[in-house]
């Protein structure tokens, strides 16, 4: 096949949601994982899961620290780069006095660059919009949650969003890509064109 007949490059994405850190402890027992990936109009799910949810874990000997190695794999087919593939990871506490509830949402832009990176992002949760709503979270440790984590992904609306960081998810994920460059797309670390988006 020639260059010329290339209309659609391939991006795999492999690695693990690998641990989350809470720099003040972990106050709960039975900590979980749920994850999303969501992409643009022009991207095709090749093969993977685009949502799943871990086993439950608990803090063990690090008291700020919570293991999950929980395994993400997918692979896309597209025309362009608009809609790279996102990832949003949700945690979430069972407790046998509040029953199931939020500890905070992880955004991450899935790597644009070939190779193995490893990536931190905040982990944030909503804020009720009065002092009411705060006094009740307080009082009942249920947090505010979105009715839909992926719109977190898309932010059009985000700016009317409060929320407060509450620790960090630490995502390792090993990217490979076919044919990006072939329909102009530079990916490789030492690209410093901005070429890329």
């Amino acid at each position: 096949m020639r260059d010329s007949d290339v209309t659609k490059f391939l991006v795999s994405f492999h690695g693990q949601i690998e641990y989350i850190l809470f720099p003040a402890g972990v106050f709960d027992d039975q900590l979980y994982l749920q994850f999303d990936v969501v992409w643009g109009p022009d991207w095709e799910p090749i093969s993977g899961l685009s949502s799943g949810t871990s086993q439950i874990a608990s803090s063990g000997n690090d008291p700020e620290k919570v293991v999950f190695n929980l395994p993400i794999e997918m692979v896309f087919g597209s025309t362009n780069v608009y809609g790279w593939p996102q990832l949003i990871v949700t945690v979430r506490a069972k407790s046998f006095i509040m029953g199931d509830c939020l500890r905070g949402y992880g955004l991450f832009l899935l790597p644009p660059i070939t190779g193995t990176h490893q990536l931190e992002t905040p982990l944030v949760r909503p804020k009720s919009a009065t002092i009411l709503g705060e006094w009740v979270s307080w009082l009942t440790g249920k947090q505010p949650e979105l009715a839909d984590p992926k719109m977190l992904a898309i932010g059009k609306d985000n700016y009317l969003l409060r929320t407060e960081s509450y620790g960090s998810v630490v995502l390792k994920m090993n990217m490979l890509s076919k044919d990006l460059r072939k329909l102009g797309y530079d990916n490789q670390p030492s690209c410093t064109s901005g070429k890329f988006f």
